[in-house]
């Protein structure tokens, strides 16, 4: 009986002991663990604030992409840069805002060009009309955004758009309609094109009309631009052949199949005396 409880308490301690064992090296693995990682991050910390100090990743060049009316110049003016930037450490989101507060701006987007170059490209707004809107004149694009003034240092030949706001609130749905038309006019090869054209009216009664440079009034109502212009031209060529003046005129296309043409009388405002009226 002796030898038994002996035996027992020496397979105890032997398990003990084995247990403490495992958990002793356990926590060993743990602890070279712990440390490898946290030398790591030393070396890492180490390596990211000499990367910051050092001329490496300083901003060499900002390439700039896509713009025609802008100039890198003052693409990099917009960015807030210089020659002290460090691109690991600058904030893209900031300079894309930056650069978003030029009306001309429509997008940007950025990306970090390693070790020491930027890369912006942008997409600009391409007006495709003025209108006239809240008593100013202003650039339209074709998703009927109005980006910005009308400048004397914009270079911009196109048509001004009139009609299209009623107590200072754009009206869309008159709006789609015109850039329908608007399309049209850019597609065609033939008169009128888009240089033609000084002024694209809107009502809600009798539809579009395009006033010319030539002091001619193009009463075209609502829909089907194509054929009307394209009718237009027919009705063009006939009056030269006859020898009929073309300046001023008054054009009423809203019924493509019986076009009215009236010459003379106060054109720009689509009235007539009617001494001289055509119908075809």
């Amino acid at each position: 009986m002796k030898r038994s409880i002996g035996s027992s308490r020496a397979v105890k301690k032997s398990r003990i002991r084995r247990r403490w064992t495992k958990i002793a090296r356990e926590i060993g693995v743990a602890l070279s663990v712990m440390t490898a990682a946290t030398v790591f991050a030393l070396i890492m910390m180490y390596g990211y604030n000499v990367a910051l100090c050092s001329d490496f990743f300083t901003l060499a060049e900002a390439a700039v992409k896509g713009t025609d009316r802008l100039s890198d110049r003052e693409v990099i003016q917009l960015l807030g840069v210089d020659d002290s930037t460090n691109i690991l450490t600058a904030d893209l989101n900031k300079m894309v805002a930056g650069v978003k507060t030029n009306p001309w701006v429509r997008d940007v987007r950025m990306t970090r060009d390693l070790p020491n170059r930027l890369i912006v490209e942008i997409i600009e707004r391409k007006p495709v009309a003025l209108i006239s809107h809240d008593h100013n004149i202003y650039l339209l694009d074709r998703e009927g955004t109005i980006f910005k003034n009308l400048d004397h240092d914009d270079k911009i030949d196109l048509p001004v758009m009139t009609g299209f706001s009623d107590q200072g609130v754009l009206d869309e749905k008159l709006l789609q309609g015109a850039f329908e038309l608007l399309d049209c006019l850019a597609g065609r090869k033939g008169y009128p094109e888009m240089r033609h054209i000084s002024e694209v009216r809107g009502d809600h009664l009798y539809g579009y009309s395009l006033c010319t440079m030539d002091r001619r009034f193009y009463l075209l109502g609502f829909g089907d631009f194509e054929t009307k212009l394209r009718r237009l031209e027919n009705v063009l060529f006939d009056l030269t052949t006859k020898n009929v003046s073309l300046s001023p005129l008054f054009v009423d296309m809203v019924d493509p199949e019986r076009i009215i043409v009236r010459h003379g009388g106060a054109v720009g405002t689509g009235v007539s005396d009617g001494r001289k009226r055509t119908d075809i």
